[in-house]
C-alpha cells in the first residue's frame, strides 16, 4: 500500500481514543525494551500524557509527581494548576488514564501543556466496528458489589463502546498491533508479556511493516485469535487479544 493510499484509511474502524506520548523514561531493570511504536506500557520507555500521576486524588508521591511531568517539560511550580485541569477534564476531555476522546481535545491538551518538549506524538486507535461488540462484552465494568464502589469504565471503553464514533480521518496509517487491555487503564502487546511474536506472525505469514506493525486487518486478526486459542484454558489471564489500527496525526505543535 502505497503512502498516499494510507493517508485515510480509516473507513469502518471506530475511535478507541487518542494518545499524546513521547519517548523519554529509561529502561527498567529487566533490560526489555518494546518497539518505540506501541501501545503497550509494560517495558516501555515511551510516557503518555495525561496519566494518573496527574490527578490530585492520586496516590503519587511528589518525587514521582515531579519526575513525570518532567519528562513532558512541565516544571514543578505549573503541577497545583495541572492537576486542577486534570481533575476538572477527567471523564470530560479523557478517561482511564490517558485516552483523550477526542482529536479536537488531544490537539488542545498538546498546545495546553506539551509545547515545550520536542518529539510529542500524536495516535489515534481504531477497532473495526465488527469487533466492538466483542471488546464491550470483553471490557464491561463487573456488577457492584454491596458495600463497595462501582468500578467503572476504562477510557478506551467509554471511547469504542459509549461514545462510539468514527475513527478521524486526515492521519497516516501506522499499522495493526495486536493488544490486550489490561483491566480498564492499559495495554500489553505479545512483546511486553514476553511472548514469541516471531513465532506466531511466521506462523500466520506476517511481514512487519517499517513500525513494526500488520498492515492486513485480516492477518492480524489471524494472530489475535491464535493467541486465545493457545491461553483458553487461561481466559483472565492471557485471552482477549484484537487487532488496533494506529494513525499519525498532525499534533499541531509543529513548528
Amino acid at each position: 500500500m502505497s503512502d498516499l493510499e494510507k493517508q485515510d484509511d480509516t473507513g469502518g474502524y471506530i475511535a478507541a481514543g487518542y494518545f499524546l506520548s513521547r519517548v523519554g523514561a529509561a529502561p527498567d531493570c529487566t533490560g526489555t525494551e518494546l518497539r518505540p511504536i506501541s501501545l503497550a506500557r509494560d517495558h516501555s520507555v515511551r510516557r503518555f500524557f495525561p496519566d494518573a500521576w496527574a490527578l490530585s486524588w492520586c496516590n503519587t508521591s511528589p518525587e514521582e509527581r515531579r519526575e513525570h511531568a518532567a519528562v513532558f517539560g512541565i516544571p514543578e511550580e505549573e503541577l497545583p494548576a495541572l492537576m486542577k485541569w486534570a481533575d476538572a477534564a477527567m471523564d470530560r476531555e479523557f478517561g482511564v488514564w490517558n485516552t483523550v476522546f477526542t482529536l479536537e481535545s488531544a490537539r488542545a491538551v498538546g498546545r495546553r501543556w506539551l509545547s515545550r518538549v520536542p518529539d510529542v506524538e500524536l495516535w489515534g486507535l481504531g477497532l473495526k466496528s465488527e469487533l466492538v461488540a466483542e471488546y464491550c462484552r470483553l471490557t464491561q465494568p463487573p456488577p457492584q458489589e454491596p458495600g463497595f464502589a462501582p468500578v467503572g469504565a476504562g477510557g478506551t471503553h467509554e471511547a469504542v463502546c459509549l461514545r462510539r464514533q468514527a475513527l478521524a480521518r486526515g492521519g497516516v496509517v501506522l499499522g495493526h498491533e495486536i493488544l490486550k487491555e489490561d483491566w480498564g487503564n492499559s495495554f500489553n502487546s505479545p512483546e511486553s508479556l514476553h511472548l514469541d511474536e516471531q513465532e506466531l506472525f511466521e506462523g500466520s505469514g506476517v511481514v512487519l511493516n517499517q513500525a513494526g506493525l500488520i498492515d492486513s486487518f485480516e492477518l492480524a486478526l489471524e494472530c489475535s485469535r491464535k493467541l486465545d486459542a493457545t491461553w483458553e484454558k487461561e481466559p483472565s489471564e492471557r485471552t482477549g487479544w484484537l487487532p488496533w489500527l494506529l494513525v499519525q496525526y498532525p499534533t499541531g505543535l509543529e513548528v
